[in-house]
């Protein structure tokens, strides 16, 4: 009986091999630190290899380059300042709830953990708005789309470049009823980071968690309970947010990331364009946030297309796109501080690790007058 589908260290936790076993022996479960893994109940695996054929890692999709990119907000007031960047991923899945399809994103809270969650009622899209700078779980969603595919039922998927491989492998054909879009990924931290960043500021059940504020205060945590704001953390006072920033807390795929780079795996990538220059008609509008749209495939333009009365869309190179955003060319980088936080972490919890193994670099780079003097002679 086979004991792993891939090699641990490129696992990204997409769930695909635990959609597609047909014994159903495959359970995700988190590691010390929180990471989620694959293990197989020997008892029940009938040694068929499934897992191993349709596992990204073992078989990897077909990366292309952007037809082209363009900067983009939503003509709509009310989305824009309820999103965090210029509202791609509300206008796509508002279209498509509305041709009577289904969509399937990462949901704030279920169960106390973040997940992929069914949507298909306008009603209910509030569910899936907003940054999620933590790994969201996928669990059995690839079968449900399978399934919604399979009805001929319209499907929008949009989640990081890793989860949208693994659904593609899974589904293992083509579906012209399927969209996929991907998200412009830093990498991404376990759940159990959180967790212990949320018990470092309240017992309370929190059911609700902001990462970046859709008023445009800017990256700020925010944790409610039953819509009541409990904890307001700016990114410089949050051990998470900065952790996370300093790209401390990825998973270990994250930083061989193969997906970091130009070419592409899905219809359409989006995220903030950063790059955005000064001679864009929209860049008056970066203070509120403007997304970039690069689509890589013919129905992913199509798509675009077809939103095109709900945006503010300007199309530009895709060489902008790709110089504003260092994830259009290159994985995270590990810190030199990485293992021995790990280390930490096991032996002494989530706080003193994050402040035990910083470097002077960093604890100088927090210290806001050091980094206030700094900025004074920088502009001398």
């Amino acid at each position: 009986m086979q004991d792993k589908i891939c090699e641990k260290s490129k696992c990204t936790g997409c769930f695909a091999c635990s959609n597609i076993c047909p014994k159903k022996c495959i359970e995700m479960k988190e590691d010390k630190c929180g990471y989620i893994y694959p293990y197989i109940d020997q008892t029940q695996c009938i040694n068929c290899k499934m897992c191993q054929k349709i596992c990204p890692q073992n078989n990897q999709i077909t990366l292309k380059e952007p037809l082209t990119a363009f900067a983009m907000c939503s003509s709509n007031e009310e989305i824009r300042l309820k999103s965090t960047s210029g509202g791609a991923a509300t206008t796509f899945y508002l279209h498509v709830l509305k041709q009577g399809g289904i969509v399937y994103g990462a949901n704030n809270i279920e169960n106390g953990k973040f997940s992929f969650i069914r949507v298909d009622k306008q009603q209910d899209l509030d569910k899936l708005k907003g940054s999620k700078y933590v790994h969201c779980y996928i669990n059995d969603a690839f079968s449900k789309i399978k399934e919604d595919l399979n009805n001929e039922l319209q499907v929008l998927f949009i989640g990081t470049p890793c989860q949208v491989a693994g659904l593609k492998n899974f589904l293992q054909k083509d579906f012209e009823n399927l969209i996929t879009i991907d998200l412009i990924c830093h990498g991404v931290p376990s759940q159990k980071y959180l967790q212990d960043e949320i018990n470092l500021h309240t017992k309370e059940k929190i059911d609700k968690i902001v990462f970046r504020n859709p008023e445009k205060e800017g990256f700020t945590l925010k944790l409610y309970h039953h819509n009541k704001l409990k904890v307001s953390k700016q990114m410089q006072d949050s051990y998470y947010y900065k952790g996370f920033m300093e790209s401390l807390f990825y998973r270990e795929n994250c930083y061989h990331c193969i997906y970091a780079q130009n070419k592409r795996c899905s219809d359409i990538t989006i995220g903030d364009f950063w790059g955005l220059q000064a001679d864009s008609k929209l860049y008056e509008h970066k203070d509120k946030g403007v997304s970039v749209l690069l689509p890589i495939t013919k129905k992913g333009m199509q798509l675009i297309k077809d939103c095109k009365e709900q945006m503010h869309l300007e199309e530009r190179t895709i060489q902008e796109a790709v110089n504003g955003n260092t994830q259009l060319r290159k994985p995270s980088t590990r810190p030199k501080n990485y293992h021995k936080f790990i280390q930490m972490y096991e032996k002494s919890g989530f706080q003193k690790a994050y402040l035990k193994s910083r470097t002077l670099k960093q604890k100088l780079k927090a210290n806001k007058l050091v980094r206030n003097i700094y900025e004074k002679i920088k502009g001398n």
